[in-house]
């Protein structure tokens, strides 16, 4: 399936890799996590629990997203980037780097 893992990935219970996911180092995902296809997440990420994304969605380095966000297709996340809890994006949206949603 393509999957790459970093040095020191942490994945919680019922996490769902799709195929060519590439994890960078020190990323943790929390429980119930799904990962679309052709996913990229950079180094030092947070995942928290029932987050979902879809497929093409790229996450810089040292980002943090709460627990059941959801981001759709194609999104793209820069460096630094937090999301709050339960919130939701559609597809192909970008967020530069240093943006946050409460």
């Amino acid at each position: 399936n393509g999957v790459t893992l970093g040095n020191g990935v942490k994945l919680g219970n019922y996490v769902w890799l799709g195929n060519y996911v590439w994890l960078g180092n020190d990323v943790e995902l929390g429980d119930g996590v799904v990962l679309g296809d052709d996913v990229k997440i950079g180094d030092n990420v947070t995942l928290g629990n029932g987050v979902t994304l879809g497929n093409g969605v790229w996450l810089g380095n040292d980002v943090e997203l709460g627990d059941r966000v959801t981001l759709g297709d194609y999104v793209t996340l820069g460096n630094c980037v937090t999301l709050g809890n339960n919130v939701t994006l559609g597809n192909c949206v970008k967020l530069g780097d240093d943006s946050r949603i409460p």
